[in-house]
């Protein structure tokens, strides 16, 4: 989950932001904005598992570089994203400061379900997805790969931040949240396989992963238990 792209990195998301100072500027507010949620999230996770305040930063951090990192070690691809470039770690640790201070004076806070929030980490979502499978398809990988690296990207870091806190992944659990990726990720291969015009290959699958987040949230759309309960 980089805030810039490396020099060696020469896909599709570099192609559309490298080219438009526009389109450069308006990815990197969405990655900022995705970052600091993904951050916050983090930080409310720990206050509800009674963290200190260094691991509510810790936490904070793993789940802003969490996927980036997954995808990276998966590709081999080193150093990872956040070595090369560690303003995701920073800006990180700068959320995690804010929130933590601000849950000093309102302990009752919560900002995860305050519906900025949920539009941001639905824009951030869309952000690192598409950038992740861009990612691994220009590593050589399949499309099925890349389809499964993209979402990692997205998800990997709320993952490893339920399970350092001792709950069941909320990805696994009935939320249309790494689907909605998973659907962008496709679109994003299938527009690539076409030959679309790279504008359109990337912000296309973005304001699909959006939209579907932001339904299933409006409309409380949820995926169907393996086993219905009575």
């Amino acid at each position: 989950m980089c805030l810039c792209v490396d020099s060696i990195y020469t896909g599709y998301v570099w192609r559309v932001i490298g080219g438009s100072e526009a389109s450069s500027s308006i990815f990197l507010v969405i990655e900022v904005i995705g970052t600091v949620t993904f951050a916050i999230s983090g930080v409310m996770a720990a206050a509800r598992a009674s963290m200190d305040w260094l691991g509510a930063i810790v936490l904070a951090v793993v789940v802003a570089i969490g996927g980036g990192t997954i995808r990276d070690v998966l590709i081999g691809r080193f150093p990872v994203s956040w070595i090369e470039d560690a303003s995701p770690v920073l800006v990180a640790i700068g959320t995690a400061v804010i929130v933590i201070a601000i849950l000093r004076l309102r302990p009752q806070a919560d900002l995860v379900t305050w519906t900025p929030t949920l539009i941001a980490d639905a824009a951030g979502l869309s952000a690192f997805v598409i950038l992740g499978t861009d990612i691994a398809l220009e590593s050589g990988l399949n499309g099925f790969l890349a389809i499964l690296l993209g979402t990692i990207t997205g998800v990997g870091g709320g993952v490893l931040r339920d399970i350092l806190t001792g709950n069941k992944p909320i990805v696994l659990v009935g939320q249309v949240y790494a689907l909605a990726g998973i659907a962008g990720a496709a679109l994003f291969v299938v527009l690539i396989e076409l030959g679309v015009n790279p504008d359109l290959s990337v912000w296309l699958p973005m304001a699909v992963i959006f939209g579907i987040r932001m339904l299933s949230i409006r409309r409380d759309w949820h995926l169907p238990k393996v086993v219905s309960q009575a």
